[in-house]
């Protein structure tokens, strides 16, 4: 051992100086890890094991297979399993470094890119790669015996994503033979164990049906090959499936949905689901409780086999004569819990009957999370459950994360010129595009069930043998009120999967009892019997999913039934989750009623959403709660856009218009900015062609455009009054103060509303962008469903010439002249937004002197300070003056800015708008007296 090192892991009985416990961070990353993987104290080696993924991907793999691969051999056998748990995750991506020429840093692949994509064709490595089928996967071996079970389960994983990056013809010499050596039962071996060593043994035969049924799930996609599935990995799970340890017969339970996919129907049908219906009849309950949540694997993995199969009707029918069977006998199993487990993924099950898995709508609709909010996965979730595995499995591998190297400076410093419509794209807030994401989902899976009709014979199996199970959640008796209430829950929460299945054809009955039970569980008791209140989780499950169920059974049903529902249960609500779905879906309710019914409801919404409920709160006592329900007001900013685009001028002046004005004045700022974005759609409401009137001819239509003027003319002096806190005056004809004067902040809230104004004109045009996800999921949409009915109309969407040249004409002449001023606000954050603005702007608005002028005054300010930025960057700051003794210094300029967000404000705004005609101050001489400014806008400044 060297001078100065700490001693390695085997000595223990030391005392610990504090040179052992520092870190010497001076050392090359390859001796570091060396050094402190050896460590004697437990954190250091955890701490830099957890970094042999990121360090084997920076030093390549030639590195790694001379410096990290001789380190394994001890942390193997650590003594901390924590220690080889975390061994076991990296081993992984220390392997992939190992064998693969063409990933990791300098290369063209990530590890992580390499791991989710296995198409990536790989350029093995010969030293590294008989050193990972052989070195560590025996390690990986040892550690998958662990006597821990989250090393254990680290350590299969690790395996499993291990065998998707070898060679196909390698997985059955180097990959299976570990957990088939595992699984073999306790009756081969003569040896007599201990009640202990039986025990392990059994939990390394569940360890071994987990790790088969990740290997043979992998054959669904090709990864595998099918005869491996057939001829090694199906005989061992159906022998565990005999195991005498029922905890090994449930996880074979678990495994054989994973394997069957990988299988044929003949496998199926002579084999897998025999093997199936005997674990669901074991002597002990929980294997039986296993099977009924494992159903939806099942039915699933069948669908996979009929999407390869010739003849898919037979698999369909297979599926339908063994499955639903075992269903029935588990719901009236002698044992509770086996009936309440079933009764939880009952509704899943009646679900994956539904054609998904193999339809063009699993490409159209993947299962992935959006960070932008909207509703895409969220459909996914509600209308297919099965559409992933229902039980617990190891996490994969493709999903192991590593740290990607530290960005260089050329990388962050490098310039690309971003397209118009990247422009226009990114300045479009993330909820316009989840609202219409969330559109396109629901009108892609409506026409889906209109095109493609599940099989007939499913539906009437299921309304004849489960469907009465599954309304009957609904008023289930258990003995247990928490029990009853779980129930309703499981109902509620699966109830739009079941009608998407059945369909509007089979509304009447007991799906329409079951959704009035969910919501009053005295339904059906009698007249006499008091409505009674639902559990609160069911009712947030309903309120989340009342627009899709109304979608699928159509605009009639959706009228009589779903709508009085709504109004009755919904629309008044004290619970602000049931409020807020219920704000949030509105537009989407709306959308599928005809406009005189639009309309009832429509001033139903706004007397609530004006009351003290939602925005009335605003007036009340601060010391009131319901002043804190900004997330509620947030959600009307948000979706008023949708339901402007529906309705006539007349209807949005007189009853949407008010509430826009109550949002653009909220307290929150979040709600404000939102609220924006509603404007260019409230003004192209108000466009004359939008009005409907009784009268026809030239007189009507010269009424028509003095009422639209008038009322754009009142939208925006509001707009002048309230935010820029400037009138008309009738004399003038210019604009003048109102005696108050508005802060920065509502001159760029001003400037914004002219970029959103320039944005629904520049989309209104027809431009998309083709990397767009909304984009690509309408082409998908239309591809894939053929299907014509994506409707124009929306926020942001295409305008007719008469609303193009209403809305170029207000923004040209009446708002953009104002903002246009503000080239010599006082403010540089002001003049920021403004550049902003005017970068978006579309051609034929940019024309203008005054727009030219004032873009030449900011571009040039812009380069005036990246000049200033780099004299900066060679020229060290001058010391800041000495205060006076015993008085502190006078704020700088600079600090003034930072305490009031404003630098000199009034001075500057006194000289930028006197009232007599005097001069404004000339660019080049503001930069010059606020060159003090530099400090805190510079970078802004730059980056745009």
């Amino acid at each position: 051992m060297e001078v100065g090192e700490p001693p390695v892991a085997e000595s223990q009985d030391y005392a610990l100086r504090f040179e052992d416990l520092t870190v010497d961070d001076d050392l090359p990353l390859t001796d570091r890890i060396a050094r402190y993987c050896r460590s004697g104290i437990a954190l250091q080696r955890l701490v830099h094991v957890k970094m042999l993924a990121e360090t084997a991907e920076v030093i390549g793999t030639r590195t790694t297979i001379a410096a990290l691969i001789p380190l394994l051999s001890q942390l193997v056998v650590d003594q901390e399993s924590v220690i080889r748990q975390h061994l076991a995750s990296q081993l992984l991506p220390v392997a992939l470094v190992s064998m693969v020429k063409n990933v990791g840093f300098g290369q063209p692949y990530k590890v992580s890119e390499m791991l989710e994509d296995r198409t990536i064709r790989k350029v093995y490595d010969s030293q590294g790669y008989e050193i990972v089928t052989t070195a560590v996967v025996g390690y990986l071996n040892k550690l998958i015996q662990d006597p821990d079970v989250d090393v254990r389960r680290s350590a299969s994983d690790s395996l499993a994503g291990l065998a998707m990056q070898i060679r196909e013809d390698d997985i059955a010499k180097a990959i299976l033979p570990i957990p088939l050596q595992l699984a073999i039962s306790p009756k081969a071996s003569k040896r007599q164990l201990t009640p202990e060593q039986e025990s392990h043994m059994e939990e390394l035969r569940i360890t071994a049906a987990n790790l088969l049924a990740e290997l043979g799930g992998a054959a669904e996609k090709d990864a595998v090959p099918v005869n491996v599935v057939r001829e090694s990995i199906l005989p061992a799970v159906l022998s565990l499936c005999d195991d005498p340890g029922f905890r090994a017969r449930r996880a074979a339970a678990q495994a054989l949905p994973r394997v069957l996919a990988g299988t044929t129907m003949g496998d199926a049908k002579s084999t897998v689901l025999p093997a199936f219906e005997a674990l669901s009849k074991d002597e002990v309950y929980r294997v039986r409780k296993s099977t009924g949540e494992c159903l939806v694997d099942m039915s699933r993995s069948m669908m996979i086999i009929a999407a390869k199969e010739r003849d898919p009707a037979a698999v369909n029918t297979l599926r339908r004569k063994s499955l639903i069977p075992i269903a029935e006998s588990l719901l009236v199993d002698p044992n509770k819990f086996v009936r309440h487990g079933m009764m939880q993924f009952l509704g899943p099950f009646l679900a994956s009957f539904y054609p998904f898995v193999d339809s063009a709508l699993y490409t159209i609709l993947p299962g992935s999370s959006e960070s932008d909010g909207s509703n895409h996965s969220g459909i996914v979730a509600q209308f297919f459950p099965h559409a992933s595995s229902m039980v617990s499995r190891l996490n994969s591998s493709a999903a192991a994360t590593t740290s990607a190297p530290t960005p260089t400076l050329a990388s962050i410093n490098a310039e690309t010129e971003t397209p118009l419509i990247k422009e226009l794209q990114k300045a479009l807030p993330q909820f316009i595009g989840a609202s219409r994401s969330s559109t396109v989902s629901l009108k892609a899976v409506v026409s889906h069930r209109q095109k493609y009709r599940p099989d007939p014979e499913d539906i009437k199996a299921i309304v004849g043998r489960l469907l009465h199970h599954f309304t009957g959640l609904a008023k289930v008796i258990t003995g247990d009120e928490n029990t009853d209430a779980e129930m309703r829950v499981y109902c509620a929460y699966s109830y739009p999967a079941v009608v998407l299945l059945l369909g509007p054809e089979n509304w009447e009955g007991q799906l329409k009892e079951c959704f009035k039970t969910l919501l009053n569980p005295n339904y059906g008791l009698g007249e006499k019997a008091e409505p009674a209140i639902p559990p609160l989780p069911v009712k947030r499950c309903l309120a989340s999913s009342l627009h899709t169920v109304a979608h699928i059974l159509g605009p009639q049903i959706a009228a009589f039934d779903i709508m009085p529902i709504f109004r009755d249960f919904f629309l008044r609500d004290t619970d602000e989750s049931v409020r807020l779905n219920m704000i949030r879906n509105f537009p989407t309710l709306l959308s599928l009623l005809d406009p005189t019914t639009r309309q009832q409801y429509l001033i139903l919404w706004c007397e609530m959403i004006r009351g003290d409920e939602v925005l009335g709160a605003m007036k009340r006592s601060a010391t009131n709660p319901l002043v804190l329900n900004w997330r509620q007001r947030n959600c009307v900013s948000r979706s008023i856009a949708d339901i402007l685009a529906m309705m006539d001028a007349a209807f949005v002046h007189t009853y949407l218009w008010p509430v826009v004005k109550l949002v653009l004045n909220d307290s929150i700022s979040l709600v404000r900015d939102d609220a924006i974005w509603a404007i260019p759609i409230l003004l192209k409401a108000l466009c004359s062609e939008n009005l409907v009137m009784d009268t026809a001819g030239g007189d009507a239509m010269r009424s028509k455009e003095r009422w639209s003027a008038a009322a754009c003319q009142e939208v925006i002096s509001w707009l002048w009054e309230s935010i820029l806190k400037m009138t008309l005056s009738k004399s003038t004809g210019k604009l003048t103060s109102n005696g108050r004067n508005s802060n920065f902040s509502q001159r760029q809230l001003y400037c914004q509303i002219c970029t959103a104004l320039a944005l629904a004109i520049q989309f209104g045009d027809g431009l998309k962008d083709p990397d767009d996800p909304v984009s690509e999921l309408e082409n998908k949409f239309s591809a894939h469903l053929s299907a014509q009915d994506i409707a124009e109309y929306g926020p942001y969407r295409k305008l007719s010439d008469s609303e193009r040249s209403h809305l170029v004409r207000l923004l040209a002449n009446d708002m953009l002249p104002v903002a246009i001023d503000f080239k010599d606000d006082g403010v540089t954050n002001v003049r920021l937004s403004l550049r902003k603005t005017l970068r978006l702007m579309p051609h034929d608005v940019a024309q203008t002197p005054a727009f030219q002028e004032a873009t030449n005054v900011l571009e040039e300010e812009v380069q005036t300070w990246e000049s200033f930025e780099g004299m900066q960057q060679n020229n060290p700051p001058a010391p800041p003056a000495q205060a006076q003794k015993g008085r502190p210094a006078a704020p700088t300029q600079q600090q003034e800015y930072h305490q009031n967000g404003v630098s000199n404000d009034k001075t500057r705004e006194d000289v930028h708008d006197d009232g007599k005609g005097g001069k404004k101050k000339s660019s080049k001489g503001r930069r010059k007296e606020h060159s003090s400014e530099t400090g805190v806008v510079t970078h802004n400044l730059a980056s745009i």
